[in-house]
C-alpha cells in the first residue's frame, strides 16, 4: 500500500513539474512575441522620423540633420543601431540576449519596409521577408 502512495504522489509530482516547464516556455514565447512586436514598430517610426528629417533637411536646403531632436530609441531586450550614408539609411535592431529577449532581427531603410529574420541574434538585411506578427498584436 506505501508502494502504491509513493508511485501515485510521484506521477501527480512529475505531471505537475511537467505542466509548469510547458506553462513557462508557453509565457516566454509569448514575452518574446511581444518584445518582437514591440521593437518592429520601435524600428518602423523611428525610421519614419528619420526619413521625415532627411526629406526636411532637402527642402530646407541644410546638409546637417538636428540629433538633438532624433534619439535612437529602446526596443525591449533588443539594441538599435542606425547607419546614415548618402542618400539614405538602415536602422538595424537585434536581440540583446538571442533566445531570451528574442529571436529576430529587424531591417529597415528609406523604404520603410521592416524586415526580419532568425539570424541567430546577428543583423538582419534587406534581403529577409518582410515582417508580419506572429501572435501577438
Amino acid at each position: 500500500m506505501f508502494i502504491i502512495i509513493i508511485t501515485v504522489i510521484a506521477v501527480c509530482l512529475t505531471a505537475l513539474g511537467l505542466y509548469i516547464r510547458k506553462r513557462l516556455e508557453l509565457l516566454r514565447q509569448e514575452r518574446i512575441d511581444e518584445n518582437e512586436y514591440n521593437t518592429a514598430v520601435t524600428v518602423w517610426e523611428f525610421a519614419r522620423t528619420i526619413k521625415r528629417s532627411m526629406e526636411d533637411m532637402s527642402t530646407a536646403d541644410t546638409a546637417v540633420i538636428d540629433f538633438r531632436k532624433i534619439a535612437v530609441p529602446h526596443g525591449t531586450g533588443f539594441t538599435l543601431s542606425l547607419e546614415l550614408h548618402y542618400g539614405g539609411f538602415q536602422v538595424h535592431a537585434k536581440p540583446t540576449r538571442y533566445n531570451r529577449t528574442g529571436r529576430l532581427s529587424f531591417y529597415t531603410d528609406s523604404s520603410l519596409i521592416v524586415r526580419a529574420a532568425d539570424h541567430g541574434g546577428s543583423p538582419a538585411s534587406q534581403d529577409d521577408p518582410e515582417y508580419t506578427s506572429r501572435t501577438y498584436v
